[in-house]
């Protein structure tokens, strides 16, 4: 008797069981198009038996069913390129980090879920508005070592003068050869074999169109006076129309079309009009053989042309501009495209990672809090420390395999009705022995 109403209890747990099992594919199943959500699974075990006779192993019978852990699968899920380029996905281990208030509590909170936006703050939040933790750049770039909400806080880019200009061309040795006083802004084209152009920057962002004019003006060795020109209305004190020179030295070659030696001033002095700071610009032609160079690693003169011409310029200036693009690499780094064509980093997005990932609680809204079964957050960059990768413009769909879930449905609807059916043939038994005392 007593063990027909045990075996009631004991179906009674596998059917509590069973129905909180369903309860986790139904949620599984809920959250399928959940963005970065990660599927559950029950683990269930039994309950301590009793002994019917004596006390060995072959005379137990147990008491029922119950769930030892509903755990989180932390495997990874597809990614779908969003073209968003606020979207981020992380490829591998690691959550986003993300600080803000839930319950009154303000804390940080680990997600997968990458679907971000810049605020009208330019702080990088989520669609909840937790504000993303990372590592912000300073206006030049360069990335802080201290973790906090990542802010864009360069949205204009400011004016570079040009303070570089790297120039390498091949001058023909048999260009013709320029008798004193050689070079004229009269006449500078016939004064002159060689002819590159450019745009250089002043302190305000204006950009001033010069050229370059190079004048052959001795063989053995063979010698060339530089010219930088631009029109006297970018200059100080110059006239609109009227052009004017600023000496740039003499390059040397030997007779191996090697550079010997440049003579350009270091830097150059340029006196910008419109107000702007007077500019210094250093010249590279090259790697001259006088300072320990080979000749051959930028300006030569070699006759394998059909005439004098650059083959790399390369200025470091540029003008004012405003952000236009977001893009973010594999490390986190966020980029910044503006208007001018140049780039530059404006933070880095952290990742964080556990010991035991599954051990994290779960508060809603696909945030995760740490707990002592987790461990506590192990926060950095992307790409180290065994974080993974992050895919910008992209997401990572939930990982719940439909055909998996439908599965384990059956196996746990087969599971309650089995301990159903236990239960009514228990009563009828013990309908049974009720009908004994009739």
């Amino acid at each position: 008797m007593g063990n027909l109403l045990a075996s009631l209890y004991t179906a009674n747990s596998g059917l509590g069981a069973a129905g909180t099992a369903v309860g986790v594919i139904g949620n599984n199943l809920a959250n399928m198009n959940t963005t970065g959500f990660k599927a559950s699974r029950a683990h269930f075990q039994d309950l301590i038996s009793q002994f019917v006779v004596g006390t060995t192993g072959t005379n137990q019978t147990g008491k029922g069913v119950t769930l030892a852990r509903i755990e989180a699968l932390f495997t990874q899920g597809s990614i779908n390129h969003t073209g968003v380029p606020t979207d981020m996905a992380v490829s591998g281990d690691g959550f986003f980090v993300v600080k803000g208030t839930q319950g009154g509590v303000t804390q940080n909170y680990y997600t997968r879920t990458g679907s971000f936006r810049f605020d009208d703050q330019g702080t990088l939040v989520n669609q909840s508005g937790f504000r993303v933790q990372g590592f912000t750049a300073d206006p030049t770039g360069v990335l802080g070592a201290t973790l906090g909400d990542l802010q864009v806080i360069k949205k204009n880019l400011d004016p570079l003068p040009t303070s570089n200009i790297d120039l390498q061309a091949n001058l023909r040795p048999t260009d013709p050869l320029i008798p004193a006083p050689g070079f004229s802004l009269a006449s500078p084209d016939t004064t002159s074999s060689f002819k590159s152009s450019m745009v250089l920057f002043d302190s305000m962002g204006t950009g001033h169109q010069v050229d370059v004019y190079g004048t052959h003006t001795s063989t053995a060795p063979d010698v060339w006076d530089m010219n930088l020109v631009a029109d006297g209305a970018d200059l100080a004190g110059g006239v609109a129309g009227v052009p004017q020179s600023i000496a740039l030295g003499q390059l040397s070659f030997d007779g191996q079309g090697r550079l010997v030696n440049a003579t350009t001033p270091n830097p150059v002095a340029v006196p910008w009009s419109g107000g702007a700071n007077p500019g210094a610009i250093a010249f590279n032609w090259g790697d001259p053989t006088a300072a320990g160079g080979t000749g051959r690693g930028g300006t030569t003169q070699w006759n394998t042309v059909s005439q004098s011409a650059a083959t790399y310029i390369h200025q470091d200036g540029y003008g004012t501009g405003n952000l236009e693009t977001v893009s973010v690499n594999e490390d986190g780094i966020v980029t910044g495209g503006f208007t001018n064509g140049h780039t530059l980093t404006l933070g880095q997005v952290a990742l964080a990672n556990f010991e035991d990932p599954t051990g994290l609680n779960s508060v809603g809204g696909n945030r995760f809090i740490e707990s002592p079964e987790s461990g506590q957050a192990n926060v950095g960059t992307a790409q180290s420390g065994g974080r993974g990768s992050i895919n910008g413009g992209a997401l990572e769909q939930s990982n719940v395999e439909i055909s998996d879930q439908f599965i384990d449905l059956i196996a746990y609807q087969k599971a309650f009705q089995a301990n159903a059916r236990t239960i009514t043939t228990a009563d009828g038994l013990l309908q049974e022995v009720f009908q004994l005392i009739r």
